[in-house]
């Protein structure tokens, strides 16, 4: 049986938009792998992007376009017999999406842990020698992950080497930044969709569901 889905958007507690989304067949022994029960070292996540109306080829993983920003998904459940829900939210911690104008939209399953990658196509600059950084400044490494500046100091003569952990820091000069967002793909995509585009402000106020039936 072909299975099919529904993409449900809210923004401000209001449902925005309802739609019916193209499931790509090589995400679906991950998605049945997800449903059977959602075990230890399986994981989920999805993402919104601007790339164009173009409908994805099987086993795309990133749709070739920029910007893109991959999130996490915040939670499951099963309403029903044969279906199960995943939630997802951009908050205001996820600095990578700023600015962004999303447009579509991507359901990602993976078997085993995956890295979750940075904002492609932003104009983060590259991380500088000797210069003052200001609590909030982003930077990318020298590993192409996104790091924040989180004690405000100056970097140092030569560069460090970059903490590769989410969440994890790096002293560099009198500055001290934590790594936010890694540069990966996640696994095979899924579902897809064009929703009305856009732009989020960073304030956390888009989030949704993915409602998968078979």
């Amino acid at each position: 049986m072909r299975p099919q889905g529904t993409v449900r958007i809210f923004r401000d507690g209001r449902l925005v938009c309802e739609r019916r989304n193209l499931f790509v067949n090589t995400g679906l022994p991950c998605l049945a792998n997800l449903i059977a029960g959602v075990t230890a070292g399986q994981s989920i996540a999805a993402i919104g992007f601007g790339s164009g109306n173009s409908a994805p080829a099987p086993g795309d993983v990133g749709l070739g376009a920029t910007p893109e920003y991959y999130n996490a998904i915040a939670g499951h459940s099963f309403p029903s017999s044969g279906a199960v829900q995943f939630n997802y939210a951009l908050a205001a911690t996820d600095y990578g999406a700023n600015g962004m104008t999303i447009q579509e939209l991507g359901l990602f399953a993976n078997a085993g842990a995956i890295a979750l990658p940075a904002a492609i196509g932003t104009a983060n600059p590259a991380w500088a020698a000797s210069a003052p950084e200001t609590v909030g400044a982003l930077v990318v490494d020298g590993n192409g992950n996104l790091q924040r500046c989180t004690t405000a100091g100056t970097t140092g003569a030569t560069a460090p080497a970059w903490a590769t952990t989410i969440g994890a820091t790096t002293s560099d000069g009198t500055a001290v930044w934590t790594l936010v967002a890694t540069h990966s793909a996640p696994g095979p995509l899924i579902a897809h969709v064009v929703v009305p585009a856009f732009t989020y402000g960073g304030a956390g106020n888009y989030s949704g569901t993915w409602t998968l039936t078979f």
